[in-house]
């Protein structure tokens, strides 16, 4: 986790520009991602921007402007007295995956919107790593569905974000 600070102090001055510019975070995370250790330098952007997700330590994976992956893994701190993945340790991750996807399509189509629900669907333990898959066609009607997997590819949990969207005022 240390790591993952160094790297981002090395690359803040770049990601401060891109900022700057206006580049939205799937610009930065596309110029990053070919970068050394440009991935590890996103994730920690996204984990100071936003604490709360911060805190199970996410890496993000992929992302482009229809699909985003990110993936956490087992670590003491996450788990519950069962010796698995705490529940909202997965809510917090299915939450984020669908959150980078939201806020590049929301700033694409220049409107705002903000989680008012959350729903989740338990089908096993996780434990290991868990990656979350998040596509922008799951979207319907303000619902969108990220997909949790264990190593094995087995759905752990599936995450549904509802958004309340509206147009930006200008």
């Amino acid at each position: 986790m240390i790591f993952k600070y160094i790297v981002l102090a090395l690359y803040s001055p770049y990601i401060i520009y891109l900022k700057k510019s206006r580049k939205n975070l799937y610009e930065i995370y596309n110029l990053l991602k070919s970068k050394l250790f440009g991935k590890t330098a996103f994730s920690a952007m996204i984990s100071i921007v936003a604490p709360y997700s911060g805190s199970i330590n996410p890496i993000v994976e992929e992302f482009d402007e229809n699909t985003a992956k990110c993936y956490i893994q087992e670590k003491r701190c996450l788990k519950n007295p069962f010796n698995s993945i705490h529940a909202l340790a997965l809510a917090n991750l299915g939450e984020l995956t669908s959150g980078l996807l939201m806020m590049d399509y929301l700033q694409s189509t220049k409107q705002k919107g903000i989680v008012t629900n959350i729903s989740i669907q338990y089908h096993k333990k996780a434990r290991g790593i868990i990656t979350a898959k998040c596509n922008i066609k799951s979207l319907n009607e303000g619902v969108i569905k990220s997909e949790l997997f264990d190593r094995e590819d087995v759905l752990i949990c599936e995450v549904f974000c509802t958004w309340n969207i509206k147009k930006k005022d200008i």
